[in-house]
């Protein structure tokens, strides 16, 4: 294995990161490693993720960096070193498909598994790069245990902090009510379980999370306390470590991938020609995949509300269920009925950041995904929930409790009308109680951009503190053996 590594004085802080094989993980924990930098001269980074996601990550960075000639340091960005881990060779998931996105659900199973499987390529890398701090997602502690191996501490990086805290709950205190009313888990989503195969592979997914608890020295989370405050002091209490805040950790709307330069300008001449606040921008991210029969009831909707629309609809790499083709030509039936002067759908990218910015977008319908909620808020932008599956119904019902936007009724697998789609649009855009929740956004929005933004300084410390606690303790075991 050969990895690139550049000079470090004795001085730096060398931090290993792990995130898990989504590219909204990837991103994550991408930002994260670019305030840290920008935080202290002394941190570098080395991202370890797949070849197919350091592809894009690539892109991010504009790589490779230039040195500033107005500094005797390098650009910060090149004290982010990207290291490649490969994950065992397979034909049911070629390289291209080490990744989420774009990965039908059925091989997400498979994936964890092949990524767990590749522990002596990161035993390689561990020994190789040599950090001074592993920071891993909660979805592998098998790379914290071969970190602790060699004595290097470990901290797990989350999303949202309410999930967690419920997750958690269930888990520690399993039969007892969740002590926040406002947030359940609950029958009424989507993704409901089907089965005994299913609470097996949830009561796995929650012991692999309760063990990077204990293998974690404190938690980060992308999370800040004018949202998750309660939840945050809560899971701290139930885990017995250290919860710390990052802050919305959203990148600056000048330095995203633009993806295609003259797509984006078409959508957003679009955008400019329609009336203000008159917009639904619907968009599911990457990684999650609508079957046809909930495309043609939201597509139903979409149509009733009579709202002007802009769909962002992607479907996998890997078409097992056959459907694409009557997705596509559902999809184009929509548009044609409509008219262009209503109805914008996309099937590649979308340049989301300056969408929800726009001043003729009116609300937001979204999968819940954290990523797409905290950028949802930043933007002050009404949201209607649509969650699929994991922490999103439960970012869902935040939302709601935080009175930022509404949920569209759902009764298990997949069971929501085209009409309640149109009636929660038509709440949002046209009703008096939709006023209020636009009211709502706009004024978490004003409460997110006066932030002070101190945690990075903070969790930057606390960093250094504990690699410095840690090699002091290191030592001490060192020199009492030797005496």
């Amino acid at each position: 294995m050969h990895i690139s590594i550049y000079s470090m004085d004795k001085n730096t802080l060398s931090v290993l990161m792990l995130p898990w094989l989504s590219h909204g993980h990837a991103n994550r924990y991408l930002e994260l490693a670019k305030r840290l930098i920008q935080e202290r001269d002394n941190i570098s980074i080395h991202f370890c993720s797949t070849p197919i996601i350091l592809e894009s990550i690539r892109d991010i960075l504009n790589w490779p960096p230039t040195a500033t000639s107005s500094s005797s340091l390098p650009a910060p960005q090149s004290r982010i070193n990207l290291v490649e881990i490969h994950l065992p060779e397979s034909a049911e998931l070629p390289p291209h498909l080490h990744t989420t996105k774009h990965l039908p659900s059925h091989l997400i199973t498979t994936l964890s598994r092949a990524f767990a499987q590749s522990q002596q390529s990161f035993s390689q890398i561990l020994d190789i790069v040599r950090p001074d701090l592993l920071i891993f997602d909660i979805f592998q502690p098998w790379a914290a245990h071969l970190s602790r191996e060699r004595n290097i501490p470990a901290v797990v990086y989350i999303g949202c902090t309410v999930a967690a805290s419920l997750f958690s709950h269930c888990y520690f205190k399993p039969g007892k009510e969740f002590p926040f009313p406002a947030i359940r888990l609950t029958n009424d989503n989507r993704r409901q379980k089907k089965g005994p195969e299913d609470d097996q592979h949830v009561h796995s997914v929650l012991e692999r999370v309760a063990l990077s608890w204990q293998l974690s020295d404190f938690v980060i989370t992308r999370s800040f306390r004018e949202v998750e405050s309660k939840y945050i002091d809560y899971l701290s209490t139930l885990i017995g470590k250290e919860v710390v805040p990052t802050g919305p950790l959203i990148p600056d709307i000048n330095n995203v991938s633009t993806g295609n330069s003259q797509e984006a300008e078409s959508v957003m001449k679009w955008l400019d020609q329609r009336k203000s606040r008159s917009v639904v921008f619907v968009s599911f991210g990457s990684e999650y995949f609508m079957p046809y029969k909930e495309m043609e009831q939201l597509a139903h909707g979409l149509e009733l509300s009579g709202a002007c629309f802009i769909w962002v609809a992607r479907f996998p790499k890997i078409n097992t269920e056959g459907t694409e083709g009557d997705s596509k030509e559902l999809l184009h039936g929509l548009a044609e009925r409509v008219g262009p002067e209503r109805g914008l759908v996309i099937t590649s990218w979308a340049p989301q950041r300056k969408i929800l910015v726009h001043r003729n977008l009116g609300a937001f319908l979204t999968h819940c995904g954290w990523s797409s909620v905290i950028e949802g808020m930043q933007a002050g932008i009404p949201m209607i929930a649509l969650p699929m599956e994991w922490d999103q119904p439960i970012n869902a019902q935040l939302m709601v409790e935080l009175g930022i936007g509404v949920e569209i009724p759902q009764h298990g697998l997949g069971n929501f009308t085209g009409q309640d789609v149109a009636a929660s649009i038509k709440q949002i855009l046209q009703s008096e109680s939709g006023e209020r929740v636009r009211q709502n956004a706009e004024d978490l929005a004003e409460v997110i951009r006066n932030r002070k933004d101190d945690e990075i300084p903070n969790l930057a410390n606390k960093i250094v503190e504990l690699v410095r606690n840690v090699k002091a303790s290191v030592e001490l075991v060192r020199s009492v053996k030797a005496s």
